[in-house]
């Protein structure tokens, strides 16, 4: 006897004879199922609060499962049914839930996707991150902007997962915990490339609630830093306490992430500055000073004329900056706007009503993910008077 417990993006979780089964729309190939097992291998030796997977099954006709323990609820279900938790527990969770993931990512093993359903509790409140694994996001097709508001602007930007990644999302599951919303909750009316440059551009702000403590707050806001670089956890972040309990991992020369290191190197660095020498400097020389830094320049884009194709509309751009992120917003004169994004191209196509009678605007947005959103002058077509 089996019941549906949830549907994610790509695969449905069901509760089986007193176990949870994740059942995916197909098989995993040879590489990718020599991928998971080894991973399962691994978290299942951890003390650490991870859900480790107890086995890979087929089931239904060919298709590959997860079997893993069945708990009894996850964060989403709490706080949709209660609302926003009390700070006390969301501080615990700050505590608990960053090991495991520092346990995980100290053995090389990523989460990939952190969100507040696999965030679970088991039958006696104790709490365990589940779902770990890039490798099983990657293998169906999915929706790309699904989970949009529990991904890392560098993720969004590029597709790339590495240990700061997964402390965003761990951030926003944890500011998700304290508030009910996502640190970019969708807003009325607003359309998917809008909130794809505001995810991008726009920093997270702060939680206000009157209770909670502010070395939570700071916490979590320290987890959510759009510059992966500056981007710290708590189970690494040893500024606090001075220590950590949880296992460190070696450097990699593909993941970005290196937290202590950065730290140790800027606290070096500052020391060097700081500390007098001991030996006298030696005697200044006739060397002229160098040529003074100029700041470097605001990124610009430029939109050219818009070309009209009948049914659609060829838009090409230019900018001084390589390392925009783009979408188009374009209306017809007198009407609402649409923006939808475009990535990093410099070109693309945008339907439009053939009858000359239809008058549009067009123009560009741009941003590097931190920064604010850059735009280019408005074109028309067809003599469109664009003012807005």
């Amino acid at each position: 006897m089996s019941q549906l417990l949830g549907s994610g993006p790509v695969a449905e979780v069901y509760a089986v004879d007193g176990v949870a089964l994740k059942v995916f729309p197909g098989k995993f190939d040879r590489r990718a199922l020599a991928v998971i097992e080894r991973e399962r291998a691994k978290l299942a030796g951890l003390s650490a609060p991870v859900l480790p997977l107890d086995g890979v099954e087929l089931v239904d006709g060919g298709r590959h499962a997860f079997r893993m323990e069945l708990c009894v609820d996850s964060l989403a279900s709490r706080v949709e049914r209660d609302g926003p938790l009390p700070s006390e527990e969301v501080a615990a969770l700050c505590e608990t839930l960053p090991r495991a993931l520092a346990a995980a990512h100290a053995l090389g093993v990523l989460h990939g996707g952190i969100s507040p359903t696999n965030v679970l509790f088991r039958a006696n409140g104790e709490v365990v991150l589940a779902d770990f694994g890039v490798v099983q996001r990657r293998q169906f097709r999915r929706d790309p902007l699904s989970g949009i508001e529990w991904v890392a602007p560098e993720t969004l930007r590029t597709g790339l997962v590495e240990p700061a990644t997964d402390v965003y999302g761990l951030g926003a599951v944890l500011h998700f915990a304290l508030t009910g919303t996502s640190p970019h909750p969708s807003r009325l009316g607003e359309l998917t490339g809008e909130r794809i440059l505001r995810v991008l551009g726009d920093p997270v702000p702060a939680v206000s609630r009157p209770d909670v403590p502010v070395p939570l707050s700071t916490a979590i806001g320290r987890m959510l830093a759009p510059d992966p670089a500056r981007r710290s956890s708590p189970a690494t972040d040893t500024s606090a306490s001075g220590t950590t309990d949880a296992p460190q991992a070696r450097p990699s020369r593909r993941h970005r992430y290196a937290i202590g290191a950065g730290l140790a190197v800027s606290a070096a660095a500052l020391a060097f500055v700081l500390v007098p020498r001991t030996t006298p400097e030696p005697p200044p020389t006739s060397t002229p000073p160098p040529a003074p830094v100029s700041e470097a320049a605001e990124p610009v884009v430029e939109l050219a004329e818009p070309i009209d194709l009948g049914d659609k509309v060829a838009l090409t751009w230019t900018s001084n900056d390589d390392k925009l992120y783009y979408a188009v917003r374009y209306w017809v004169e007198g009407e609402p706007g649409h923006t939808f994004p475009v990535g990093f191209g410099n070109t693309t196509t945008v339907s439009v009503d053939p009858d000359p009678a239809r008058k549009y605007c067009f123009l560009v947005r741009a941003t590097k993910g931190e920064e604010p959103i850059y735009e280019s002058q408005t074109e028309d077509l067809r003599g469109a008077v664009c003012d807005g």
